[in-house]
């Protein structure tokens, strides 16, 4: 049980890009007390993002920590999202920019 405990420990603690990503360096941002780790990829028509949230977050927080993922995806990339193009959960999204 303990190992458990740390294996599940030391895996929230890191922040893997999926595939599309590798090769992107991540933007550390920072909204209402919670890291987001932001790859960006301009190299695609049109531009994605991939925000993936740092650490444990109770269920009742996932509602705002969804909206934060938006915020995070425009600061960490300086272009506005896509409109309907956001993917995911509180844990890991992507979308497409408008830049």
């Amino acid at each position: 049980m303990r190992y458990l405990a740390l294996l599940c420990l030391m895996l929230t603690a890191c922040a893997s890009p999926d595939r599309a990503f590798w090769g992107s360096d991540p933007v550390p941002v920072r909204i209402d007390g919670r890291d987001y780790a932001v790859y960006v990829r301009r190299d695609t028509a049109p531009p994605r993002v991939q925000v993936i949230r740092l650490g444990y977050a109770h269920r009742a927080e996932h509602p705002a920590i969804v909206a934060a993922m938006g915020q995070a995806a425009e600061q960490g990339s300086g272009c506005a999202l896509m409109a309907g193009s956001a993917r995911g959960d509180s844990g890991v999204m992507t979308a497409r920019l408008s830049c």
